[in-house]
């Protein structure tokens, strides 16, 4: 037998098999093009993973007996801690120095609400780690029961309502309820110091209860399409709020429209937008679905009025991300992002975690150590 290629009976040589396999990348993408959105809010999900391993590592080396030395405490867990960040914003605006227990949380409030006064919500469709968690199971469930997710009016407007009734309580209890001492004495209360521990309990430690209410939500969610963004998310509500400051929207040139409507079907929030000239609703998170579908290019754009200054999705991503990186950059370099709670501190409270001293009662807790 001589060495050689392979042959077939009639002679032909065969082809030669590739010496490597070829990988491709995948690139998910709308209507031709990369969907940044989605890679982005991938990101910001990812970061949120990593923060939650961090912290919980954080959290077992305390209550493990903190023998060596500690891991880093990711300040990004105050994220997750919204009624902190409002807690901050009113302490900044009557003290004029940031809160110092939960910087960050402040922080992200803040550049949330930067983002919505600058682009829309768009905290909440290209960051927020809970939206992107609504609209995978929004997705799901329509590839299941094939029904767009959407609510009768009659429901929808006063359902809507909630959040925005959910904001008002906050507001006021903080705003107006809370006197500068009893903000003050909240603040640095022994519930305050460890509220994201506390909350990182909820999720590590779920009881019966905690546990029927987010399958509940699942649920709701997998058969009205963004059912937690929609009626119950404060935080949303807020930034909707900011997002009529915007000058960026949603912006129809009626000549160019051939009244396909095609962007009604696909906005995921219900909003009419082929009926418009400037879409102003505070549903609008700029996620550019509208755009990406319309057939006719001058129709729709993310833009100042009359058109000025299109953003396209790669436009949209640099703005978003630049605000929270700059911002957040900013924060850590000028030294306003991490707590000034110190490592002793959480030694000491943290395997007290579960006493009265850390349960939740609106700041009238007498400061609490394990000596007392």
């Amino acid at each position: 037998m001589r060495d050689g290629p392979m042959t077939t009976e009639i002679g032909t040589q065969s082809p030669a098999l590739p010496l490597k396999r070829r990988f491709k990348i995948i690139r998910r993408k709308t209507n031709g093009q990369t969907d940044w959105r989605f890679w982005s809010q991938v990101f910001w999900v990812g970061i949120c993973v990593w923060i939650g391993w961090e912290f919980w590592r954080f959290v077992r080396f305390y209550e493990s007996g903190a023998a060596g030395l500690p891991p880093d405490r990711p300040a990004g867990a105050e994220a997750f801690l919204p009624i902190s960040g409002l807690l901050g914003l009113r302490d900044w605006i009557i003290n004029g120095v940031l809160n110092h227990i939960h910087p960050a949380a402040t922080i992200v409030l803040g550049l949330a609400l930067v983002s919505s006064v600058v682009l829309k919500k768009s905290f909440c469709g290209w960051v927020c780690p809970i939206g992107f968690t609504s609209e995978s199971v929004g997705a799901a469930g329509r590839k299941i029961h094939h029904w767009k997710g959407q609510l009768p009016k009659a429901l929808d407007l006063p359902l809507r309502g909630i959040k925005y009734l959910l904001l008002a309580f906050f507001v006021w209890a903080i705003f107006m309820q809370m006197s500068p001492q009893a903000l003050a004495a909240f603040i640095g209360s022994p519930y305050n110091k460890v509220a994201d521990i506390k909350m990182l309990k909820f999720f590590t430690e779920m009881d019966a209860q905690s546990l029927w209410i987010i399958l509940g939500l699942v649920v709701m969610g997998f058969v009205v399409n963004g059912f937690w963004c929609r009626f119950l998310c404060p935080y949303g509500a807020l930034a909707g709020l900011a997002s009529f400051l915007s000058p960026f929207k949603i912006t129809r040139t009626a000549s160019a429209c051939i009244d396909c409507n095609k962007c009604n079907v696909a906005c995921p929030a219900h909003i009419p937008v082929m009926q418009l000239k400037r879409v102003r609703s505070d549903e609008c998170n700029a996620c550019m679905e509208c755009v990406d579908v319309c057939p006719s290019a001058e129709a729709l754009n993310l833009s100042l009025p009359k058109n000025y200054a299109r953003i396209s999705r790669v436009g949209a991503l640099i703005a978003v991300t630049g605000i929270f990186v700059v911002g957040i950059g900013l924060a850590q370099l000028t030294g306003h992002w991490q707590t000034s709670i110190t490592s002793e501190e959480y030694a000491r409270r943290i395997p007290h975690i579960n006493d009265p001293a850390y349960y939740h009662n609106q700041g009238t807790v007498p400061e609490y150590s394990p000596e007392d």
